[in-house]
């Protein structure tokens, strides 16, 4: 290939956001950051709001930079959370701005929604587990409460298909995004009649449906003269930030025995299966099951990832003893090194699930649970970690009970790897060996599957791509 192909990723999170650049020579995809942004929500009225026109305006500020300083783009994808959404009206306006999954609106409305469809049947008809933030519990509360929406509201798009939207006018619904939001049938790019009709929710609301990797449209004329673009190419990829990791994930031989934790402030752990896993154990377990790219079921679970460290980093911080990432590793290296033996908390406790003070948290926990309490600053930060290890040794081993499937090899990518300990730790709590990378998961799926989108790169040679662009590093048990 003689020219390089440069493309957009809008990699949005629930506190910032991103716009990347893609380089694709022919061999390997380059990423570089153009742009950086926060994502703040809005309190008005007791309610919560994503500020969707300053995220859209920050998204136009990284394709008018890219464009500028690295001329001719070829396409641009956006990846983002679940679940939220926006309503457009028939004459194609934004209603309000959307919900944060935090609003507490759906409150009064669960009891009634869970006698109508109980969270066991909701898990069996759509793979979903259930939960207060998801569409449907959203959706449910929002037509209770307003009513007049079903005269108003044309189209709901979540909140990747939203801003597709903005920047092609096409209205479309990429699969692996709806497979988060408790609407479609198990294992379906369709709704399910079943929810749908027990909720009296219209089905009309629901945008066409396409899968990941669907080129919708182009950047609008308007948008094109504003930000010094050519005609960039609106691609609907793996909208879901999840399957935009997972598409990232360079399994090798073996894919069939191999699982995944993506890692983050937030944690999910699974694998890739056929077809979902609908069984009572899975929905006891807490799994859940959503879409990939190319069709396939993730079979995953969410777990707290590094927040509660995070959170404790903050506080230090504000106490004027402030611990970078390398200080911490580099203190619980120690604190290892040295023989303690780590308390182990539950880093899903709803004891750690607020802003605070982690540490007087964790020595709770330890006093509730009969442990000893971790003191020094390396103790408390190697309590996270190998919490954080022992989470995902016991997610892996309820993977293996649900599938059958002996796991192999434990594939880590997202911007957890960069704690080599946290690495280490979990080869150690799993027994298995760990295969890191990349960091930069979510974005460099979305450039990936924009690459197979326009037909550059075949499907089936992603994940090749991925391993020869980046260097994967391994740990094994050390004991």
């Amino acid at each position: 290939m003689d020219e390089v192909i440069k493309l957009l990723a809008v990699d949005l999170g629930a506190s910032s956001g991103r716009v990347m650049l893609g380089l694709y020579d022919g061999k390997r995809i380059e990423m570089e950051e153009v742009h950086r942004f926060a994502n703040q929500p809005v309190e008005l009225h007791g309610h919560l709001y994503w500020d969707v026109l300053q995220l859209f305006h920050e998204m136009k500020q990284g394709i008018r930079k890219a464009a500028r300083e690295h001329g001719t783009l070829t396409s641009v994808s956006v990846d983002t959370w679940g679940v939220d959404y926006g309503f457009i009206d028939r004459k194609g306006q934004l209603l309000y701005a959307p919900h944060h999954y935090r609003d507490q609106r759906t409150a009064a409305c669960a009891p009634i929604l869970e006698e109508l469809l109980p969270p066991d049947e909701q898990f069996r008809l759509t793979g979903n587990q259930s939960a207060r933030i998801n569409t449907v519990y959203q959706l449910y509360a929002d037509l209770e409460e307003s009513p007049w929406l079903r005269e108003t509201a044309d189209r709901m798009l979540l909140m990747p298909d939203l801003f597709h939207y903005l920047l092609s006018g096409t209205a479309a619904g990429e699969q692996t995004i709806w497979s988060t939001s408790g609407l479609l049938a198990a294992g379906s790019a369709a709704p399910s009649a079943k929810v749908m009709n027990r909720l009296r929710l219209p089905l009309s609301l629901i945008p066409e449906l396409v899968p990941a990797g669907s080129v919708t449209g182009q950047l609008l004329p308007a948008l094109q003269e504003e930000l010094g673009t050519g005609p960039l190419q609106v691609i609907a990829g793996a909208a879901h930030d999840t399957a935009s990791a997972v598409a990232s994930i360079p399994y090798g031989p073996g894919a069939e025995t191999a699982a995944f934790i993506s890692c983050g402030t937030w944690s999910l752990a699974g694998m890739e299966t056929e077809q979902p896993v609908l069984t009572d154990q899975a929905r006891d377990y807490g799994f859940t099951n959503e879409g990939c790219f190319g069709g396939g079921n993730r079979l995953l679970k969410n777990i707290t990832g590094l927040w509660i460290l995070q959170e404790t980093q903050r506080g230090w911080a504000q106490a004027g003893e402030p611990v970078s990432h390398q200080e911490a590793v580099r203190l619980a290296a120690e604190a290892r090194s040295e023989g303690y033996a780590a308390a182990v908390i539950d880093p899903d406790d709803v004891l750690f699930s607020t802003p605070g003070d982690m540490p007087g948290r964790i020595a709770a926990y330890c006093g509730r649970t009969g442990q000893q309490p971790p003191v020094s600053k390396g103790e408390v930060i190697l309590t996270i970690l190998q919490s954080l290890a022992s989470a995902y040794a016991q997610t892996i081993s309820e993977l293996e009970t649900l599938t059958g499937q002996g796991i192999r090899a434990i594939h880590m990518v997202g911007g957890g790897i960069r704690n080599e300990l946290l690495c280490q730790l979990t080869a150690d709590a799993t027994g298995k060996e760990i295969i890191a990378g990349p960091a930069e998961a979510s974005a460099t799926g979305n450039i990936a599957v924009q690459l197979a989108a326009l037909g550059a790169v075949k499907a089936s040679a992603l994940r090749e791509l991925v391993a020869q662009s980046y260097t994967l590093v391994r740990y094994y048990p050390s004991r």
